[in-house]
């Protein structure tokens, strides 16, 4: 035990003696805490309800394909846009961004709804001419122009809509003697009918509030970060032995009646110190630049880091058990960090993604995270359970197959 200890103790001063280790252990963290500041800004939309307001389209991003997403270039600003486009808010499968211009040509339409289709995933982009009230009012043709970008078959349900909301519109301006009331007729006409409510079958994230869906994206950010940086920590770990091989320093400790099960031992309580370590700092920064509120309970948040820290460090530990050679586990290392984060879509979790990939996503730490996550701000219950039992199992498979191989390197010594 003694030997062990005595190993571990220097295991950490080699390390805290590293420059490059402490900056993945201290700056790392701080970063992924500051991802708790980003908020959704103006170039980028999760409409739900009502109509979102842009000053420009330029540089608008909309990945959101849940609902049909309606960009709306309203040159009318009356009354009478105001009440046709909160009808079509209004209905759960539509979302609309509205950008008051002044009145364009064709050829600037056309050019404006180009750029919006190239950046966003959008069912409609649609022009509402200057006299589009006064039109409607006097039952004359609107001129409205719906633009269809081709992509999505909800293109149709948008038209129909809008038809239908200018034709009740038109029919009370033809029935009232005034526009005062008419409106007032087409508003009462418009919120009797029915409404297609949207209902969310497979438990996503549609019933999370927009600041739960802020909290959830900036845990996938924090959670792509850290892993990064544990995965980082790790390999400065694994360096250690195979630094310790190259300059037969390992063979001196093999000599001295040091088993290699308890050497192995030893580097792995490294990596658990250094991941508690990382995980204090990141607790620390957290705290002072954002506070602690990041969507889920903060105990919770850090357990849930914590154990995406422990599964990373001992992975690396593991490929450099079996390789021990410091740049094939630093290739691997990050590999894997680029593939699960891809895989988890860490980067993109607003984005509706095929059934196969949701199902492999799941041989990730980092779903399991967002998983859980959401599954507290929607107080299910079993969410620490769920996250317990998928970490358990990650770490059993790492331990087994370092277990394995510190058992052939040691008896590779022997002989």
């Amino acid at each position: 035990m003694r030997a062990f200890l005595t190993m571990t103790k220097t295991n950490l001063k080699l390390l805290l003696r590293n420059i490059g280790f402490l900056v993945c252990l201290v700056l790392l963290p701080v970063g992924a805490s500051l991802l708790h500041m980003v908020q959704t800004g103006d170039s980028y939309f999760d409409v739900r309800s009502g109509i979102s307001e842009i000053n420009k389209l330029e540089n608008i991003t909309i990945l959101d394909i849940s609902k049909a997403n309606v960009i709306v270039i309203d040159a009318a600003q009356d009354e009478v846009s105001e009440l046709m486009l909160k009808s079509l808010a209004n209905e759960e499968w539509c979302s609309i961004i509205r950008c008051k211009s002044g009145e364009l040509n064709q050829s600037e339409i056309e050019t404006a709804a180009k750029e919006c289709y190239e950046g966003s995933s959008l069912t409609a982009v649609v022009y509402i001419p200057k006299n589009f009230g006064d039109a409607v009012m006097s039952g004359n043709n609107s001129d409205i122009i719906v633009l269809d970008g081709g992509n999505d078959s909800r293109f149709s349900l948008v038209t129909d809509k809008i038809n239908f909301n200018i034709s009740v519109i038109m029919d009370c301006a033809s029935a009232s003697q005034n526009k005062e009331q008419a409106l007032s007729m087409a508003q009462n006409a418009l919120g009797k009918i029915p409404k297609v409510q949207m209902v969310t079958v497979n438990g996503g994230s549609d019933n999370l509030t927009e600041t739960q869906q802020n909290h959830l994206r900036n845990i996938g950010y924090a959670v792509a970060v850290l892993s990064l940086a544990f995965i980082l920590t790790g390999c400065f770990v694994t360096n250690l032995i195979v630094t310790e091989n190259d300059n037969k320093a390992l063979l001196r400790i093999e000599l001295s009646g040091v088993s290699m099960l308890k050497y192995i031992g030893s580097k792995a309580f490294t990596a658990i110190v250094v991941t508690l370590i990382q995980t204090g700092i990141l607790a620390a920064a957290t705290a002072a630049l954002v506070g602690t509120d990041v969507g889920i309970p903060f105990g919770a948040y850090l357990f849930f880091m914590g154990s995406v820290g422990l599964i990373y460090n001992l992975f690396c530990l593991t490929v450099g058990i079996f390789t021990k050679n410091i740049m094939t586990t630093i290739c691997i290392g990050f590999g894997v960090w680029v593939f699960s984060n891809l895989l988890a879509a860490v980067y993109f979790s607003f984005v509706t993604l095929p059934d196969w990939w949701n199902r492999a996503s799941f041989i990730t730490p980092q779903k399991w995270v967002t998983l859980s996550s959401e599954a507290l701000m929607k107080n299910e219950n079993g969410a620490y359970a769920m996250f317990s039992v998928a970490a358990a199992a990650f770490l059993v498979i790492i331990i087994t197959v370092g277990f394995i191989g510190a058992k052939v390197s040691d008896n590779g010594g022997k002989q």
